[in-house]
């Protein structure tokens, strides 16, 4: 399997398949971008039989739709619907004669009516079906179905295997940004302007630093006119401020208890501005405040 990292996982993988004792359903967790789903398709292609198929029908991906709200996209909860369609698709013959697999990504978005529909199947299994739940917060699981499931939790990669796979002269940047998870330094390396954006954010964050509270307050105003270039943006602030924490990895004129409380209060206005109607200007006018005393 073509995948960095997650070895002790692979090799589980690879000797189940070897000794035909292939469970029914598993739960692949962890944090986003480390891989998860494409190891889950690399499984289901080997056990399926469809490995040089470009189409394989003996596939199921679910995954959630999306909705798009004040320049915010938003993902809704997987419908119960969508589960009932699952257990009669699992229910026919495979058409390579092998395994039918289901791969339901991002399963923490399942409902708790899709839940309870889902545990019927893997309490009375069809055979040679497989699930694959794919998930960040495994506490939005009940325990019922993980209690059903052979749980593979996926951990953060470590920079030297991201190394491995990174060229170019921005590859100490996309290493950094990459924050240990091949996806996002895949992703860096395929689309430059996703990496420009981050430089661009650790520009503005020093300047705002440094500026007086006036200038951080004609930032923050045409800043506020896109709310998911807001959100973007302060979530790369937190990212940088985690990092200036670190004493070897220093970037901003900032001690650690600074950056600390500078990070809780990004996310905080984070947090209001994604979740409540109020006025984005304002939520960033405040942030302001909290910025210009440590200049």
């Amino acid at each position: 399997m073509n995948i960095i990292g997650h070895q002790k996982i692979i090799n589980y993988l690879d000797k189940s398949i070897a000794k035909d004792k292939i469970a029914h359903a598993y739960i692949f967790s962890g944090p986003a971008h480390l891989g998860k789903f494409s190891l889950a398709m690399e499984f289901a292609k080997k056990i399926t039989g469809g490995m040089d198929k470009k189409v394989n029908p003996d596939v199921i991906i679910i995954s959630p739709e999306t909705e798009e709200k004040k320049g915010i996209v938003k993902k809704k909860d997987i419908k119960i619907e969508k589960i009932r369609e699952l257990e009669h698709e699992l229910s026919l013959t495979a058409y390579f004669g092998k395994y039918k697999v289901a791969i339901i990504d991002e399963a923490d978005r399942l409902s708790r009516a899709s839940q309870n529909a889902l545990l019927k199947t893997l309490e009375e299994p069809p055979q040679k079906a497989v699930i694959i739940l794919i998930a960040e917060d495994m506490d939005k699981i009940i325990a019922t179905i993980k209690s059903r499931c052979v749980i593979k939790k996926f951990n953060l990669v470590k920079d030297c295997e991201i190394a491995d796979m990174v060229r170019g002269e921005n590859a100490e940047e996309v290493i950094f940004w990459s924050l240990n998870r091949p996806g996002l330094a895949i992703n860096l390396q395929k689309k430059e302007e996703e990496l420009e954006k981050r430089k661009k954010a650790q520009d503005d964050l020093e300047k705002l630093i440094d500026a007086s509270l006036s200038e951080n307050f004609s930032f923050f105003e045409n800043l506020s006119k896109d709310i998911s270039a807001v959100t973007e943006e302060l979530s790369f602030w937190t990212v940088l401020l985690r990092k200036n924490i670190m004493e070897d990895c220093k970037f901003f004129q900032l001690d650690k208890k600074k950056s600390f409380v500078l990070i809780l209060n990004i996310e905080k206005s984070l947090k209001i501005i994604s979740q409540t109607n109020s006025n984005p200007k304002l939520v960033l006018e405040n942030l302001a405040l909290e910025i210009h005393p440590m200049e």
